[in-house]
Formats: structure tokens, sequence, C-alpha cells
């Protein structure tokens, strides 16, 4: 057996680094300090590290660019822009630029650009052509969650832990003596929908729980939202609500003062993605934290170990979020 060849990440972490501080110090750039880059060259001669040089090349004689896709429509959204700029952070530590790439309705074009060494999506599925054109291009794609239908197509992905997240929400509104638990989903169609779907539909069914959901667009309009809730609020009993779409919160505690709800009393709310309003709104909504900036940052730096070290044995990272409790799922008490 081929013996694995080791990579920027092994290096990293063998110096106790991060992967930027461990490129920084092998490619002789400032940032690092002489004892961190003095330790970063020691692990690498160790492990025999070598700098994959075609890739570099490839890198540095070309545009020294990332492309960037985001779903469609969510540039207006806090998580998706807190992930681009994760990304624009990161790739201005390793001397690189990042172009925002347009979305095609067709594949007729390729790739949405020839000008870039590799690509970054998140929440991307072949569904779309411009996902498809972009994993036919020949460059390295990293994908911030995995590639919905396209499993091994990607050159490496970093994906957040969402069945436990959402397990831990759920589990903290039953502590807080929800019985019935509706949940406002995604549609179908990218890795998250589908992990949230499932996670909610086995949670309901090992506690024995009413299962009530629906789905509504990815990138819902507030009237959209609006109608979902009032919809789930109708069915007698709904004591608590998880609204996952971005951008769905102040629809749905609007949705729920207009049914007459108390939300954080008779009725708690949470979402399944963090957003800056949701620490603003009243109440203020309890969240899973995504750390979309982190997440982008990290997609990036793997992408960096790509082109040093071309196939990687470990080409999954996982990621974890947090839960944030807020006033929305204050009230009630645990049933006795």
């Amino acid at each position: 057996m081929t013996p694995r060849k080791p990579t920027l990440h092994d290096v990293a972490a063998g110096a106790g680094v991060s992967i930027a501080a461990a490129s920084f110090a092998l490619r002789g750039k400032t940032g690092v300090s002489d004892d961190t880059r003095d330790r970063v060259l020691a692990v690498a001669r160790e492990l025999g590290y070598r700098v994959n040089v075609p890739a570099r090349s490839l890198r540095t004689a070309r545009s020294a660019a990332v492309g960037l896709l985001l779903p469609v429509g969510t540039t207006h959204l806090p998580y998706y822009t807190d992930f681009a700029f994760g990304v624009v952070d990161a790739a201005d530590r390793h001397g690189l630029s990042v172009i925002l790439l347009p979305h095609r309705d067709d594949a007729a074009g390729g790739a949405p650009s020839a000008f870039v060494d590799g690509y970054i999506v998140i929440d991307a599925s072949v569904e779309d052509v411009g996902v498809r054109a972009l994993l036919d291009s020949g460059r390295p794609v990293v994908s911030g969650e995995h590639v919905f239908g396209a499993a091994g197509r990607a050159s490496a992905s970093v994906a957040i832990d969402h069945t436990g997240a959402l397990a831990r929400l759920l589990d903290h509104l039953y502590e807080r003596g929800a019985q019935n638990i509706a949940a406002i989903l995604p549609p179908d169609g990218t890795a998250w929908s589908r992990e949230l779907a499932e996670t909610y539909a086995r949670w309901t069914s090992d506690r024995g729980r009413r299962h009530i959901s629906r789905h509504i667009s990815f990138v819902p309009t507030t009237d959209e939202v609006s109608a979902a809730v009032s919809d789930v609020l109708d069915i007698p009993g709904v004591d608590a609500l998880v609204v996952a779409p971005s951008g769905s919160a102040p629809a749905t505690l609007a949705a729920a003062a207009r049914a007459g709800r108390r939300v954080g009393d008779d009725l708690l709310v949470a979402a399944c993605v963090d957003e800056p309003a949701h620490a603003l709104l009243s109440p203020t909504v309890t969240s899973i934290d995504l750390e979309a900036r982190a997440l982008g940052s990290a997609c990036l730096d793997l992408l960096v170990e790509v082109w040093d070290a071309g196939e990687l044995a470990d080409p999954v990272r996982v990621a974890e979020a947090r839960l944030i409790v807020r006033g929305s799922t204050a009230g009630r008490r645990p049933a006795v």
C-alpha cells in the first residue's frame, strides 16, 4: 500500500498552529513569528511534507483568485453575507482574491468564471446548473455543507453537524415543557434541508410526539412564512415552533401575535439559523448559531489545503454549532 502523503493539515496539527499560519510559514510570508515559522518548518521536514509545486504554480501563475457561489437569492441574508466575509477574511490571509460568481440559467457557458483557480460553494445542489458547471470545470471545489446529489464530486467539504444541533434545540424545547413541537422547514434539495427534516422526523418518532411540519421556500417571502405559521398554529395543542429558513423569525413572531399567542409564554419559538436581528426582536429569539463567518474561513483554508496536497485523506471536516437560548423559549416549565 502506498503511504499517505503528509498534508498541510498534518503540518499545522503537528506544529500546533492554524492551517493559515502553517501556510504563511511554509511560503515565507510575514504574519507569523520566527518561533512559529521555525516550528512549522521543523515539523514539515520531520513529516517529509512537500508543497505540491504544480498546484502552487497553477495558483500563482494564473489568477490567485477564488470563485464564490452563493445560493440563488441569498445575498441579502446575514448568514450568507457572513459566510462570504469569512471566505474573504481567509483569502486575505493567503494573499488571494475572491470573485462573487453570478448564477446561470443554463450550462451553455460552462463554469461561471474562467479567471479563478478554484471554487467555494455553500448549500449547493446539482439541481443548479451553475453548480454542475463548477464540478465539471476540472478545478477544485470546496463546499460549505455537502453538495446535494453529488457525493464525492467536490474536492472537500466543511459540514456542520445539524443533526446534533437540531436535536439539542428540540431537547431544550421539550425540557421547557413543550409537548407538540411544529417545524417550518425548507424544501428538499440541499444537504442542510434533508438533514433537518430527517432529524425532526426521527426525534418526534423516538419520543412518540406528533409530527407537525410545513415546507416553505428556501428564501421565503413574509407572506409565505406567515401563512405556514398560521396554518400550524390552527392545530390544537401546538405549543412550540421551530422555524428553519433564514430571515423567517420576524414574520414568525408577527404571525404568532396575530394568532393571539404569547411567544416565550404559551408558545415557544426558536430558529435554526441565528442572525443579528434575533437579539433585537421582542422577545429575543433562541437560535442555532452556525458561525457562518468561521465556516467561510474554514472552507477557504481547506481549498488551500487541496491546492497544496492534491487529494486529501480526510476531505470532509465537521463543524459544531452552538445553541443560543433567549427570551422566546424562556416560558413554560418541564412537565411533571
